[in-house]
């Protein structure tokens, strides 16, 4: 299960697609089983990103994360939190008649969260370098949170096809298990320091 550029091209791309709102992004993906398992490649291309807010935040101690403790705290904690959402659309699917999307729905949702990661980054990154004056920043990342949070649900729509209230109870489960887990990497690797 070699992971080929074309296959990471095809990946951003069709999440590129389905964030201009268009359903056809869903043909760029290899919705198989061995295509699911190949989408993981985006979080390991999401990482140095992760690795960076994490470094930061951390501000003058940043050198500190890359012990290894923190570094191992901050990488199994950033894992989890990508893999809940598969975990429970594992489970979920079956549940709902859709199980036969499952494949396609974790394909569709790690590229997708790839270009999440990627917004959040740059609007955390242009905050925090204060290019935006007084509370703007923080209305920026705001919107931006709102935007990730609506496109996350697109995707969902587009891969699953189920109405509108099960979208909405996914991106809501996903987005308060990822803040759980981000506020618990947060607290550890600053205790390991």
């Amino acid at each position: 299960m070699a992971v080929s550029s074309g296959d990471i091209i095809r990946g951003v791309w069709g999440a590129w697609r389905l964030a201009k709102r268009d359903t056809g992004g869903m043909a760029m993906f290899d919705i198989s089983p061995d295509g699911a398992a190949k989408s993981f490649v985006a979080v390991a291309l999401a990482f140095p990103l992760f690795a960076v807010e994490q470094a930061m935040a951390l501000g003058f101690r940043w050198p500190l994360l890359l012990q290894p403790i923190p570094l191992a705290i901050a990488a199994v904690g950033f894992l989890a939190s990508w893999l809940v959402l598969p975990a429970a659309l594992t489970w979920i699917l079956p549940w709902l008649g859709r199980g036969q999307r499952l494949a396609g729905t974790i394909v569709a949702c790690n590229w997708a969260a790839l270009l999440i990661s990627s917004a959040a980054f740059v609007a955390f990154l242009l905050n925090a370098l204060g290019l935006f004056p007084g509370q703007l920043g923080f209305l920026v990342l705001i919107v931006t949170e709102i935007a990730c949070f609506v496109y996350e649900g697109f995707v969902l729509r587009t891969a699953l096809e189920v109405e509108l209230p099960i979208v909405a109870g996914l991106v809501v489960f996903d987005a308060l298990t990822s803040e759980l887990l981000s506020a618990w990497i947060t607290g550890a690797v600053q205790a390991a320091l």
